[in-house]
């Protein structure tokens, strides 16, 4: 267990000491293909590491059906985020694969500070950064999309802009590509 807890890209940070305090205070959870493990809008506390299988991320897509948005495997986490806040969760996870996943919840976060505070910090520090690469990624994908999408409406928007400024001439066509170039 202490081996698949080391090829986890979050927990890389913390020490094999760390790791192999951390995996005392685990749970091991197996789910057959298909089985609910979190589902969208439903309070959560726990995020599973998977030691071997898949888990699919879905959301709600037209017609009621769900839409798998990623798929999670072998080292990878998923719910890590609500050890540190428990919230509702974002998307609905399913095992694809039969699945054996180690658990971890905000209940023995609170027993981890009492009896190792050290490696609490060392957890919580690597969900955080994990978390704050999701949201680059996240803020990247946005981005790359609404250029796309910007791009697509480039002529609409010279003409638009090229009808306000009327007989000063192509000023504020000037000045909105210059912004959308990133120059100004």
């Amino acid at each position: 267990m202490i081996s698949a807890i080391r090829a986890v890209k979050v927990f890389e940070p913390l020490s094999d000491a760390d790791c192999a305090e951390l995996v005392r205070f685990m749970r091991i959870r197996q789910y057959q293909a298909g089985a609910m493990i979190f589902e969208r809008g439903k309070p959560g506390d726990t995020m599973l590491i998977v030691a071997d299988g898949a888990l699919s991320v879905v959301m709600p897509g037209p017609r009621r059906r769900n839409i798998e948005v990623s798929r999670v495997g072998v080292g990878e986490v998923v719910g890590e985020t609500s050890c540190i806040d428990p919230t509702p969760r974002c998307a609905t996870i399913l095992a694809a694969t039969r699945t054996t996943a180690y658990e971890f919840g905000s209940k023995e976060l609170a027993r981890m500070r009492r009896l190792a505070p050290g490696v609490a910090t060392a957890l919580v520090g690597a969900v955080v950064r994990s978390v704050a690469f999701r949201l680059r990624r996240v803020d990247e994908r946005i981005d790359r999309e609404l250029a796309g999408h910007l791009a697509a409406r480039l002529p609409e928007l010279r003409q638009a802009a090229d009808a306000a400024a009327g007989p000063t001439g192509p000023g504020a066509w000037t000045a909105l590509l210059a912004r959308l170039r990133g120059s100004a």
